[in-house]
């Protein structure tokens, strides 16, 4: 891609093809192909406000060609250019970026942000639009701390948090997979079970496991949707556990977390 071809993408993925059409004449006759494409991207874009009312506008773009990937790529990706005390912004390959161009949309996939905050105060994230969807939506924040899918379409999500940086906290998802996937749980009591957090950070490809003290863990299993086991390690005798996921290639798995009190089974995205 030419550096005047990139220029020309690069408007239509944040602005679409009528700034395209009225930017032509100066960048003249770059890639009529791109600029056909880009009337089907698909875009999300979402606002966030800082603790001190700063705003920082993000996109999450699609490509129904599947042009863009999850990680880099050149001319559909757009790195931070400024340094703020306080920001939130799209995480790819451990950068930082204010727009990300992805492939075509996918209902399960989560996009993880990174928050960079010096002031500690009430941050809030919003949906401001949605651009090139036949049918509307659901936008989540997901919180793998809380185990928590706030819907932003029609309500901002509101927060107070402490400064700090905060990876693999706080991702951009289109379901609640709390709803979307039961809890199977054997000879164990309802309320530990709803307490027990079992996430798959994408970011750094590893299992998060936390009972929240109630329980000890002494097993974690990860099967294959058709029964193949994956991952086994035993012996952990700990409540909170991170495990490095990197070699599992599938989409879903079944997470199997053992007890002392008994099994605890749950269906994660790990892609």
């Amino acid at each position: 891609m030419t550096k005047i071809t990139q220029l020309a993408f690069a408007i239509i993925l944040v602005f679409g093809i009528s700034a395209f059409t009225t930017t032509s004449n100066a960048i003249n006759n770059t890639s009529n192909n791109q600029a056909t494409q880009s009337s089907t991207i698909q875009r999300v874009r979402i606002d966030f406000t800082t603790p001190t009312g700063y705003v920082r506008h993000l996109l999450l773009a699609f490509t129904t060609n599947n042009a863009a990937s999850d990680g880099f790529d050149y001319g559909y990706d757009g790195m931070v250019a400024d340094d703020f005390p306080d920001d939130l912004n799209w995480m790819i390959e451990d950068d930082r970026y204010v727009i990300q161009g992805v492939g075509a949309f996918d209902q399960t996939k989560k996009y993880p942000l990174g928050l960079f905050l010096t002031n500690s105060g009430n941050i809030e994230i919003s949906l401001t639009s949605l651009e090139n969807f036949s049918n509307t939506i659901d936008v989540f924040i997901y919180d793998t701390v809380l185990d928590t899918y706030t819907p932003i379409n029609d309500l901002n999500f509101s927060k107070n948090i402490s400064s700090g940086d905060y990876l693999d906290r706080f991702y951009i998802a289109f379901q609640d997979d709390n709803q979307s996937y039961e809890n199977a749980a054997l000879s164990i009591e309802e309320s530990e079970t709803r307490s027990t957090i079992v996430n798959y950070l994408r970011n750094t490809n590893m299992l998060y496991v936390n009972t929240n003290s109630s329980l000890t863990i002494k097993k974690i299993e990860v099967f294959s949707i058709l029964g193949k086991q994956l991952f086994t390690q035993n012996n952990i005798n700990t409540k909170s556990i991170k495990i490095p996921l990197e070699h599992i290639n599938t989409n879903y798995g079944i997470v199997s977390v053992t007890t002392e009190k008994g099994i605890l089974s749950k269906k994660v995205v790990l892609k």
